[in-house]
């Protein structure tokens, strides 16, 4: 059984909406594939979705099958967790394109435009990234908003361990989305995002394309104390210390995950113990190591 990878916006959260450079990454510590259950229960929200206008107005879906294969049993069985920003609805999309379109296109901007289409359902309004990522199964760049191409990073030679620390909060998406939008026509926010944050995001997305840990550390810490500062809303509640005392420290630094304002917080550590003795009580999860999962 074919599965798709969940996916991580390692580099971009908001800041893609105006044109920064992002890139988002397979995840294979969360997946989600076809299975068919002896004792089907039929998945009602499965069969809204074929019979969407979302789906329907992508005629090389095979709608009726996919509606068919619901009624007999057939489900996306998946652990990506939902409202994370691991891109749960994503893998769902690339999994019924790739199970039922017969010609598949292998162009990747009219992939995303698909995918889009298809994840407009869950969200609005979907750039494709999560769908496309999942089924390339490949890191993506996306700059400019639009234009997509295949990351090629250098080899580390100290690559940091990513993790993803559990705030165990929920979170809204859209909310958060509209103020940042309507933030970042104001004067001073603005203004240090133009001034402060973008320039520092972009050497910390080209030093991590590039392995260089020096410049990769020096600026990824602008962008933490930046997001500290600036996206209250983004911060989960209560986490506030523990952000803080990332900055203090040496090996630890942390991001917000997505949206942010709930769910996984994004951290980069020198090592998976510093990693561990860091969150304490809270879980987390290291995203590219399935054999380091740790609660």
């Amino acid at each position: 059984m074919r599965t798709y990878p969940g996916k991580l916006l390692l580099f971009g959260e908001h800041v893609l909406l105006l044109g920064a450079s992002a890139l988002a990454v397979p995840v294979p510590a969360f997946s989600g594939g076809w299975q068919q259950r002896k004792h089907p229960h039929v998945q009602n929200n499965l069969i809204q979705f074929a019979e969407s206008e979302a789906l329907a107005s992508i005629d090389t879906i095979d709608t009726q099958q996919f509606k068919q294969d619901v009624e007999q049993g057939w489900v996306f069985d998946s652990n990506i967790p939902t409202g994370y920003g691991l891109g749960s609805s994503g893998a769902l999309c690339a999994g019924i394109y790739d199970r039922y379109v017969k010609d598949k296109s292998t162009d990747p901007s009219a992939l995303k435009a698909i995918f889009g289409r298809m994840e407009d359902y869950f969200h609005g309004a979907s750039s494709g990234i999560d769908p496309l990522t999942s089924y390339l199964n490949t890191p993506l760049l996306i700059q400019q908003k639009t234009e997509v191409s295949l990351a090629q990073p250098c080899s580390w030679a100290n690559e940091p361990v990513v993790f993803l620390l559990d705030t165990l909060l929920p979170r809204q998406t859209g909310p958060l989305v509209n103020w940042f939008l309507e933030q970042s026509r104001e004067g001073e926010f603005s203004k240090a995002l133009s001034e402060q944050l973008l320039p520092a995001h972009e050497a910390m997305v080209k030093a991590w394309l590039d392995a260089d840990e020096q410049e990769f550390w020096l600026h990824l810490h602008t962008v933490s104390q930046f997001q500290l500062e600036y996206f209250t809303p983004m911060v989960p509640a209560g986490m506030n210390s523990l952000w803080e005392k990332s900055l203090a420290e040496k090996e630890i630094r942390l991001k917000i995950c997505g949206a942010g304002g709930g769910g996984y917080m994004l951290g980069f550590a020198h090592d998976h113990q510093a990693a561990k003795t860091f969150a304490g009580p809270h879980p987390i999860v290291f995203p590219f190591d399935q054999s380091a999962l740790h609660g």
